[in-house]
């Protein structure tokens, strides 16, 4: 499995995270999230599953390391993945949100959920029955930057690099700018 670059995972606006052990386990508690270790960075390692759908989050409440089981997202008003693990052990459901990009989008070692989202057009969009491989080479070729903009230099290597036609670009100028 290839693997995504993290050296950016906590950079960035948005959420705001705990700053202290004692803030982490009241969000812990909070969104009934068990078998956790926090880390030096406050971020968690989870021994099991993460529940955090349906919350109405616009940004995830922790910094996430490494989440054994299923990492589950989906229902949100989520516009960032900040704070996401960067290794799931299952599957990974971020669907149903307001993503635009699939920046800090984690390793994953199951099924990929992104649809309903606005980046999900996108991606969809070259890649018919998108699998996890392929949408991490996707985000590999960080073809989608600043969460509005299409960088079709890298569009273009994509689909080569994938052997996959070109699409009109229409549908995808109505949601995102193209750079040449």
């Amino acid at each position: 499995m290839k693997h995504i670059k993290h050296y950016k995972i906590f950079e960035s606006v948005g959420s705001n995270f705990p700053t202290s052990r004692e803030e982490v386990i009241e969000v812990c508690e909070r969104y009934e999230i068990k078998n956790y270790t926090i880390n030096d960075d406050l971020s968690i390692d989870v021994n099991r599953d993460v529940r955090l759908y349906s919350k109405n989050l616009e940004y995830l409440p922790l910094k996430f390391n490494y989440v054994s089981g299923y990492f589950s997202c989906h229902s949100n008003e989520l516009v960032s993945l900040k704070g996401c693990p960067q290794t799931v052990g299952g599957d990974f459901d971020c669907s149903d949100n307001k993503l635009t990009d699939l920046e800090h989008f984690p390793e994953v070692n199951g099924i990929i959920a992104i649809r309903g989202n606005p980046v999900d057009l996108l991606v969809h969009t070259f890649i018919e029955n998108a699998d996890s491989f392929m949408i991490e080479d996707f985000i590999d070729y960080e073809i989608v930057r600043n969460r509005d903009t299409v960088m079709l230099d890298r569009l273009q290597t994509f689909i080569r690099d994938n052997d996959l036609e070109m699409p009109n670009l229409e549908e995808i100028k109505n949601r995102y700018k193209i750079i040449e």
